[in-house]
């Protein structure tokens, strides 16, 4: 699934294609002649010079036909390296912006990270840490599927931490991930049901499915209905199956949240090293004004 628009996909795709090509010359700087070069049937090693770093060894190879002679020179290796950095940190700050874009992140979040989450107690802190260090070791969490719950009263920074969480996966690891609601889910599904819908139920499904990192929020505000728990069971249970870390933030309790969910999905939270933290300190809006959920 691409979650990315067409315009940068085609500069992501030409980026790409330039990471192999410079990715070649390097190789060819350090000795390896590239498979499609392989006709050039002379090598040696002499040395360039290179304006900006000096003299390297350079690779040239020729080969003789129809008494025409065709050769290659190595480029500078060092100048090879920066392009080829250059060229992937491109690539890697495109991704991020198509991802960030598709994450749904909130206006009101849009500026939220670990380095300006205020830690109001040492609980706090905790949470803070273990979440920073979650990001840290995203690609293990990921193949885990390590999953976790943040609980706690409204004000006291679940969503800022969340949010910060799903910046720093995109950001670092480049993975996918979208910031929803239970009743966003529900609506969606919904709408599916409708006869001119443009959408399927399994489309939809499949979009809540497939994100490296589901975020969903308002866990406990929906009606409890029979649908509606069938609905995020299939998508909680599928990600479980696919071992695809979920984050669920709620204002409820942690046995609260149990009795929303059920116990078989609860114990899924929690395996794979699946943590509940919980915020149970004063809303920073009462404490300070400050719009902290």
């Amino acid at each position: 699934m691409s979650y990315i628009n067409n315009g940068r996909s085609s500069q992501i795709l030409a980026l790409k294609t330039r990471i192999t090509t410079l990715q070649e010359e390097l190789d060819f700087a350090g000795g390896t002649t590239p498979a499609m070069d392989r006709c050039y049937d002379n090598q040696e090693t002499i040395t360039g010079s290179c304006k900006e770093h000096g003299d390297f060894n350079q690779l040239r190879i020729w080969m003789k036909f129809s008494g025409r002679m065709s050769e290659k020179f190595s480029r500078c290796p060092h100048c090879v390296s920066a392009e080829l950095e250059a060229t992937k940190n491109e690539m890697r700050a495109l991704q991020v912006e198509g991802l960030t874009e598709k994450a749904n992140i909130p206006d009101r979040f849009a500026d939220c990270s670990f380095e300006n989450y205020e830690a109001a107690n040492k609980s706090a802190h905790r949470n803070l840490e273990m979440l920073k260090a979650y990001a840290k070791v995203w690609p293990k969490m990921y193949d885990a599927g390590t999953s976790l719950i943040l609980s706690g009263k409204p004000g006291t920074g679940k969503n800022h931490l969340a949010v910060a969480l799903a910046k720093s996966v995109i950001e670092k690891h480049q993975a996918s991930v979208l910031l929803t609601s239970v009743m966003r889910i529900i609506r969606a599904v919904r709408r599916t049901w409708e006869k001119d819908s443009e959408r399927s139920e399994e489309d939809v499904i499949s979009l809540y499915t497939s994100m490296d990192l589901l975020i969903i929020d308002e866990v406990g505000i929906q009606y409890g209905s029979e649908s509606e728990m069938i609905i995020l069971f299939d998508i909680m249970n599928t990600r479980y199956e696919r071992m695809l870390p979920t984050v669920l933030i709620s204002n409820l309790a942690p046995g609260e949240i149990s009795q929303v969910i059920g116990d078989r999905l609860t114990d899924r939270m929690v395996e794979g090293g699946g943590a509940t933290l919980v915020f149970d300190w004063p809303s920073y809006r009462s404490t300070k004004g400050a719009p902290a959920v």
